[in-house]
């Protein structure tokens, strides 16, 4: 046999909590600050504020031309963001998408009209800034932010965009990190703004006040809000689930799809119906067509049968689709620290508030600076002009520049920098009419440094000033448009109890569902699964803990998993309990289901006991649930002897492990032929069989009349 030696420099010596710390977590952090979570001051992630500020430095501005997304996206990966080009296209085409409730990007050519389409590729597309998307840099050349440098230190960006709206909470944001997710509803921009200034002009404003303001969700694909759950829990407190609809009407035998829930693609629906009709759960339809078109937009015609009421099949359509579904929110976003936390919508627009005061301060001072040196330069250039022909005199007679800089600043009182800016003066500024415009200007920079200073020491100015902006802001959403998309219907009941993660149909507390013993769940055996934990064992070792999610709402005989073959038994059980695996060799494992994370109907299992090699191998025999009640045993059986074994004396162990022994065999060729556990204990003829250890020898003989105590 080769034995390879293991080079002892190339070993890492490193504790799992070190890699972790070094590794894990620094990946970790970085998916959560810089991909995945958007900031709550500007609302954007880094590649959505990297992507608009490579536009904003290109110049790709309203009016002007567009540039080709595969120029504008590879400038972006190459400078700012080092990642792949069609994930940054992706972000792009989702920016400039028409359901978006205020797009950004202004594109050109196929990009998504509703969800779920795919852009032209980005050779085929182009893109500049929109009108609001301009609003978000505008005052970026006015230094209002903080700027660092990129990730390889030949170019700076801003931390934040100097946004003059909160895009965050007009157009939302969907994002999954290690460890948070954010996953933020839409709003009316016109409602938003109007809910800006009312903050900014009470701090204090009441929640039922900011409501009236802000009444809940306005997505850009339309839909409605049925009922009022949720709505104020989500406004004050930053989650809160309320269900939304999308849009079905009856148009004579045909039920007809114009508009769907956020997040839910007209391929999902199309596909879910399908299968529903396929599998006899819609009886009343007989065809689907899709004549969704760029012009018209989404329309999907449902065909009922004849003698089939359509109100009625749309109602089905609603409890058995994605058409309705409940919008979990949960506003996460970073703070100032970039670290993500929990936020209100109030706190939210406070964030946008104070970042609004921020820009103001900081193109102030930048402005300032402007103006100081500005009128340094006038008040020289006055000067001058007081005896316009000693400065003549003073040039002319100097033998060289140095020596005229020096003569001016000794005959006028000026400095070096006055002197070397009247020295590089053209004749043509001499004239009187000169005087007269200086004097004007200086009067006009007075001014203006009085204003500024104003701004700089007073929080009130500022808030005035940020008002005005608000105002004028707001006319970008003045078109049609911006009109309230989404209905806000609080009379309506939903048809159905909840949805998955992802918006799509989840099953519900239906008391008809059960797990049986065949590994399938149906609705005549076994106990509830709404009840406990199911679970599934294989003869390999496997185990399987479920939940039931992922069932459909209303499909029968559904196979715990997607392969059953050698499934030893299923069921239910209930909170609490263990599961212990008996093998054929006399082996128990005993496990808690609460450490082994829940898989949907899609998973297999995982690897529950170990398995002993030998001659003949091992395998599962039995899998008992135990309820740790006091007098609980395991009854096991070989083909020569027999054992009560007390429950409690089985340690728990993790999943994996081999189990620790408890029946000992006779002989080598002796093997396990049944399992059975009682809570009560067990007995024979009448009297009670006492249950011994798990070290404790079999009986040998036959286990007849031995039957669970009662």
């Amino acid at each position: 046999m080769t034995v390879i030696e293991q080079n002892p420099d190339l070993v890492l010596n490193q504790s799992a909590e070190d890699y972790w710390n070094r590794y894990q977590l620094t990946f970790a952090l970085y998916s959560v600050s810089d991909r995945a979570i958007p900031s709550a001051f500007d609302g954007l992630k880094p590649g959505q504020r990297r992507l608009l500020y490579q536009m904003h430095s290109s110049r790709l501005l309203p009016g002007n031309k567009p540039q080709k997304s595969s120029k504008v996206c590879s400038a972006v990966t190459g400078n700012l963001h080092p990642h792949g080009g069609a994930s940054m296209y992706g972000a792009a085409a989702l920016m400039a998408a028409e359901f978006q409730r205020v797009k950004v990007i202004d594109g050109q050519g196929a990009f998504p009209r509703i969800q779920g389409d795919i852009p032209a590729a980005d050779r085929y597309t182009e893109m500049r800034l929109s009108a609001p998307g301009a609003a978000l840099t505008a005052e970026l050349d006015s230094h209002a932010v903080p700027m660092v440098d990129t990730f390889d230190g030949e170019w700076t960006e801003p931390v934040v965009l100097p946004a003059r709206f909160p895009v965050l909470l007009c157009n939302g944001a969907v994002g999954i990190a290690e460890g948070w997710a954010t996953k933020v509803p839409a709003h009316n921009p016109r409602e938003v703004m109007a809910a800006c200034r009312a903050l900014l002009a009470d701090p204090n404003l009441s929640d039922d006040a900011l409501m009236e303001l802000l009444p809940g969700p306005d997505w850009g694909c339309g839909a409605t809000v049925v009922g009022s759950d949720g709505l104020r829990e989500y406004v004050t407190t930053g989650r809160g689930a309320f269900t939304v609809r999308g849009t079905l009407s009856v148009d004579g035998k045909n039920v007809v799809i114009t508009e769907l829930p956020p997040g839910v693609a007209s391929s999902t629906v199309q596909d879910r119906i399908r299968a529903l009709v396929e599998g006899g759960e819609l009886p009343g339809v007989v065809d689907m067509s899709d004549l969704t078109d760029r012009r018209n937009g989404l329309r999907i015609v449902v065909t009922i049968k004849r003698g089939h009421d359509p109100a009625q099949v749309r109602d089905q359509l609603l409890a058995l689709t994605p058409l309705e579904s409940t919008f979990a929110a949960s506003l996460v976003a970073l703070d100032g620290d970039r670290v993500p936390r929990w936020w209100s919508v109030r706190e939210l627009i406070s964030a946008f508030l104070s970042l609004r005061d921020s820009v103001v301060v900081r193109r102030s001072e930048y402005r300032l600076n402007k103006v100081v040196a500005r009128r340094h330069l006038v008040a020289g250039l006055l000067a001058i002009h007081l005896d316009i022909d000693a400065a003549v005199t003073v040039i002319r007679g100097s033998d060289t520049v140095d020596d005229a800089r020096e003569g001016l600043q000794a005959r006028f009182s000026i400095d070096a920098e006055q002197a070397d800016h009247v020295l590089a003066l053209q004749l043509r500024k001499l004239t009187r009419l000169d005087v007269v415009e200086l004097q004007s200007e200086a009067q006009k920079l007075d001014e203006e440094f009085a204003q500024l200073n104003e701004l700089l020491s007073s929080a009130d100015a500022r808030r005035a000033v940020i008002d005005t902006e608000l105002v004028s802001t707001a006319k970008l959403f003045d078109a049609a448009e911006f009109d309230r998309r989404t209905a806000l219907d609080s009379d309506a009941t939903p048809v159905f109890s909840g949805t998955d993660d992802d918006g799509g149909r989840e099953r519900k507390v239906n008391s008809s569902w059960r797990l049986d013993d065949r590994g399938v769940f149906s609705d005549s055996h076994g106990e509830l699964i709404s009840s406990g934990v199911g679970w599934a064992v294989w003869t390999d070792g496997r185990v399987k803990f479920t939940d039931g999610k992922g069932l459909p709402f209303k499909t029968r005989d559904i196979p715990v998993a997607p392969d059953i073959t050698g499934l030893v038994s299923s069921g239910v059980i209930a909170p609490g309990a263990h599961l212990a695996l008996v093998t054929r060799r006399g082996k128990v494992l005993r496990i808690d289901p609460s450490t082994i994370n829940p898989q949907g109907v899609a998973g297999n299992g995982v690897s529950g006991v170990k398995l002993t090699a030998g001659d003949s191998g091992d395998s599962v025999l039995a899998a008992l649930p135990l309820t740790g009640t006091p007098g609980e045993a395991i009854l096991s059986i070989s083909e020569k002897g027999w054992k009560v074994t007390d429950a409690a004396d089985i340690p728990v162990k993790g999943r994996g492990g081999a189990g620790v022994w408890f029946h000992p065999f006779v002989a080598d060729e002796d093997a396990l032929v049944s399992a059975t556990a009682s809570s009560a204990g067990f007995s024979r003829g009448g009297r009670a069989v006492r249950a011994e250890n798990r070290a404790k020898a079999s009986v040998k003989g036959t286990a007849a009349e031995i039957t669970p105590a009662t």
